[in-house]
């Protein structure tokens, strides 16, 4: 049977409100927002809208978001390659471009960044996808706010993992593996901009944040 275009339709918004309305991915969503609130800023572009629960909840808290993604079937304002945007310079306070990076071969990596730069005024998210072994243990309990001034206590123990070659299949590479460590993909950033801030989410650190300032 051939495959129709509302069969595509539907197939690319599964992919996204289905695999995507996870526990974990609910943090990372929250990390994205954070992270830009952050930053006193404004106007947004972001890049690779997923189910466009980012970019509809700062919409509706009164942010101005522009949406990018190569995917047409998930309804951007624009329809754009990252490695080749359809902005002006500096058109936008803040991009945003998570989990997008490694959908692309590292060859064309430093052309991504360079366009992130380009349109951006003040500050560029990211985040990548990682590959470690790690141990986590989170603590919440009464009080506990009161008392340290936090919501929970994580410790994270990890150790990096450069002997895996091999990552997910729809990514070309992803930080940790083998010829990815954490040191080349911070060092490939320092190229155009200055890295303010790291975060890596608690109960998810599949996911590892940078928060960029243009230079």
């Amino acid at each position: 049977m051939a495959t129709t275009e509302n069969d595509k339709v539907k197939s690319s918004r599964d992919h996204y409100y289905g695999n995507y309305d996870k526990l974990n991915s609910f943090i990372s969503y929250y990390y994205q927002i954070y992270l830009f609130r952050e930053l006193n800023r404004n106007k947004i572009l972001e890049i690779g809208i997923g189910n466009k629960t980012v970019s509809r909840y700062l919409q509706q808290n009164g942010y101005n978001v522009t949406t990018c993604d190569y995917n047409e079937h998930l309804e951007p304002d624009y329809v754009a390659d990252i490695r080749q945007l359809p902005f002006d310079d500096n058109s936008f306070d803040v991009v945003l471009a998570c989990e997008v990076l490694e959908h692309l071969p590292w060859s064309d990596v430093p052309q991504a960044l360079s366009e992130l730069h380009r349109v951006a005024g003040d500050y560029c998210i990211i985040s990548v996808p990682t590959v470690r072994l790690f141990v986590e243990f989170v603590m919440k309990f009464p009080m506990i706010l009161q008392i340290f001034k936090r919501t929970w206590f994580d410790i994270f123990l990890t150790v990096p993992l450069p002997i895996f070659t091999k990552c997910s299949k729809h990514h070309h590479w992803e930080m940790g593996m083998k010829g990815y460590s954490f040191g080349k993909i911070r060092k490939t950033l320092r190229q155009r901009f200055r890295i303010l801030k790291e975060a890596r989410p608690v109960l998810n650190p599949r996911h590892h944040f940078f928060v960029l300032e243009k230079v």
